[in-house]
């Protein structure tokens, strides 16, 4: 399935994949390999940063997830856990096929598992640090896409995950 290139405008929000959901600020000309090519300046709550105009099929930016995207992705959170391995280097893999993948789907459902993880035993590290920075991206994301104030969403995600935990303890 060819993918379809999105066309960006100044005002716009796009994720991402490392610097999380910012907004299109300006075109800019920048030097890249001794020539001017125009980017696109997109800034964040942390930084700034561009990317190519002509490049719009970069795997590490993508437009801020629909509403209907959105729905899916609280489906998920709020469904059973599923694949809740053991293996610390199964989680390291699923991890950073997730940070590659970076839509909100995929985040969501690692988010979830984690999570149920979490209410079984202690995380380790990579896994804690992932749980924590995943729930802030898709918080981000998810509030860029309902333009709601992300403290307003938080205990509404929190809820989420408690409704899918609760099927771990109805399991046992």
């Amino acid at each position: 399935m060819a993918k379809h290139s999105p066309a960006y405008s100044i005002g716009d929000m796009v994720v991402h994949r490392y610097y999380g959901v910012g907004k299109i600020e300006s075109l800019d000309n920048k030097p890249f390999d001794g020539e001017k090519v125009e980017c696109y300046k997109v800034s964040t709550d942390n930084c700034e940063y561009w990317f190519p105009k002509n490049s719009l099929d970069n795997p590490r930016v993508h437009p801020v997830a629909s509403q209907d995207m959105i729905k899916e992705a609280v489906e998920i959170l709020q469904s059973a856990p599923k694949d809740i391995e053991n293996d610390p280097i199964q989680w390291k893999e699923r991890i950073d096929d997730v940070v590659a993948d970076g839509s909100v789907i995929a985040i969501s459902t690692l988010v979830r598992d984690l999570n149920a993880l979490k209410m079984q035993k202690n995380l380790n590290r990579t896994q804690d640090q992932a749980l924590n920075n995943l729930k802030d991206r898709l918080l981000r994301e998810w509030a860029a896409s309902m333009e709601v104030d992300t403290n307003s969403i938080r205990p509404t995600l929190q809820a989420y995950l408690n409704k899918s935990n609760s099927y771990l303890q109805s399991a046992t």
